[in-house]
């Protein structure tokens, strides 16, 4: 039997968590469950963090439901709002490039072959992403996994 003059480096609560996630090896395991059987005071903290464990998984952010929450989360006023914001941010973006585009043109102390090497790249980038675009706008309509919630 385990003698009553127990050391700290004796008990197992470097373990416990380990233990209860099921990540100890078969031999820790064993020693964690040996060791709890002795220790009361080790079984005591494995009792409450198995009851910790409950309480955290058992546990609910929102009292509003999950149906309640996506019909929150996507009604009019949210849909209307996040299309005004990203009209906003996509027309302010476009506008600024619009004008370092024309700045970029008009300035006379910019090499030719340099302004030609900026508008390959940028040409080019923006190519890519018009055929990604256009490529996921069409996936869109015939995509069977959009209504898949995760």
């Amino acid at each position: 039997m385990a003698s009553k003059n127990r050391t700290i480096g004796d008990h197992v609560g470097a373990l416990l968590s380990g233990y209860i996630d099921g990540e100890l090896t078969q031999q820790e395991g064993q020693r964690v469950e040996l060791h709890c059987d002795a220790c009361a005071d080790c079984r005591q903290e494995l009792g409450d963090l198995r009851a910790l464990r409950d309480d955290v998984g058992n546990a609910r952010l929102s009292e509003m439901g999950e149906d309640v929450w996506r019909e929150k989360m996507d009604d009019t006023t949210v849909r209307v709002s996040r299309g005004i914001g990203w009209l906003l941010f996509i027309g302010g973006i476009l506008i600024a490039a619009g004008m370092a585009i024309y700045e970029f043109i008009i300035d006379s102390s910019i090499e030719p072959w340099v302004k030609f090497l900026f508008a390959a790249i940028y040409g080019g980038l923006a190519l890519l992403f018009l055929s990604v675009l256009r490529q996921r706008l069409l996936e869109r309509k015939t995509d069977k996994y959009r209504d898949v919630e995760i």
